[in-house]
C-alpha cells in the first residue's frame, strides 16, 4: 500500500500532530487554571465588598439624616436668637422715641412761631424796617426763654433715646460676636458638602461601569469597580462625619450665645 519511504514520512507526520495535541492539551489546563482562580478571586472579593457597601450606605445614611436634623435645629435656633438680638431694649427705646415724638409734637407751635418771628425780624432788617425789625425781637425775647426750655427737652430725651440705643447695641454686639465662628463653620461645611459631590459623581460613574460589567459576567472588572465604589463612600462617610462635628460646634456656638442674650 505504501512504499518503504513514504511509510516513513506518514509515521513522521503522524508523530507530529500527535505532539502538537499533547502540547495543547498540556498547556490549555493551566490557562484555564489560571483564568478560573482569578475569576473566583474576583468573585471572593466582590461578595467581601458588597457587604462593605451595604454597611457603608446605610452609616452614610444614618449620618446625612442626623446632620439634617440637626441642621434644622441650629437654623431654627439661629433664627430664634437673631429675632431676639432685634428685641433688645426695643421696649424701652420704643418709649422714649415715642417721648422724643410727643415732645417734638408738644413744642412744635412754640418752636415754630420763635423761628418765624427771627426770620421775620432779619428780613426787617434787611429792608430797613427798623420798627418792624424791633417789634419783632420783642415777641420773640418774649418767648426766648419758653423756647430754650422746649429745645432742652426734646435733647434731653433724644439723648436718652440714644443712651439706650447705645446699651442696646452693645448687648447685641456680646451677641453676635458669640454667633461669629459660625459663619466659618458654615463656610467649612460648604467646602466639604463639595467633596461630597465630587465623589459622588465618580461613586456614579463606576456604578455605572460596574453593573455593565455584572451583565457582561465580568466579575474580574466587577470588582475592580465595586472596590471603587466603596473607596468613595468611605471618602463620603469621612466627609459627613466632618460636617456632623461642624454642625455640633455651630451647636454648641448658638447655646453660648443664647447664654450671653439679656434677661
Amino acid at each position: 500500500m505504501f512504499s518503504k519511504g513514504n511509510k516513513q514520512l506518514f509515521y513522521m507526520f503522524c508523530i507530529g500532530i500527535l505532539l502538537t495535541i499533547s502540547l495543547v492539551f498540556a498547556i490549555r489546563p493551566h490557562y484555564a487554571a489560571a483564568s478560573s482562580t482569578g475569576w473566583d478571586e474576583a468573585l471572593k472579593n466582590i461578595d467581601q465588598l458588597y457587604d462593605s457597601l451595604v454597611v457603608l450606605e446605610t452609616s452614610n445614611k444614618l449620618v446625612k439624616q442626623q446632620t439634617l436634623e440637626l441642621r434644622k435645629q441650629n437654623n431654627d435656633k439661629l433664627k430664634a436668637i437673631n429675632e431676639r438680638i432685634k428685641l433688645i431694649d426695643k421696649v424701652r427705646i420704643d418709649n422714649l422715641n415715642e417721648d422724643v415724638l410727643l415732645a417734638q409734637k408738644k413744642h412744635a407751635p412754640l418752636l415754630t412761631e420763635y423761628d418765624d418771628l427771627g426770620k421775620k425780624a432779619a428780613a426787617a432788617r434787611k429792608s430797613k424796617n427798623t420798627k418792624s425789625a424791633l417789634m419783632y425781637d420783642l415777641k420773640r425775647n418774649r418767648i426766648k426763654g419758653s423756647a430754650a426750655a422746649a429745645r432742652q427737652e426734646i435733647k434731653g430725651k433724644k439723648d436718652a433715646l440714644a443712651a439706650v440705643k447705645k446699651q442696646a447695641s452693645a448687648k447685641s454686639k456680646v451677641v453676635k460676636d458669640a454667633l461669629l465662628p459660625v459663619q466659618s463653620l458654615k463656610k467649612q461645611i460648604t467646602a466639604e458638602n463639595k467633596k461630597i459631590a465630587d465623589a459622588n459623581k465618580v461613586r456614579i460613574s463606576a456604578d455605572k461601569r460596574y453593573k455593565a460589567a455584572i451583565k457582561q459576567g465580568n466579575a474580574i472588572t466587577a470588582a475592580l469597580e465595586l472596590k471603587l465604589i466603596t473607596g468613595e463612600l468611605s471618602r463620603i462617610q469621612a466627609f459627613q462625619k466632618k460636617i456632623f462635628e461642624w454642625e455640633g460646634s455651630i451647636r454648641n456656638t448658638i447655646r453660648l450665645a443664647e447664654s450671653k442674650l439679656p434677661g
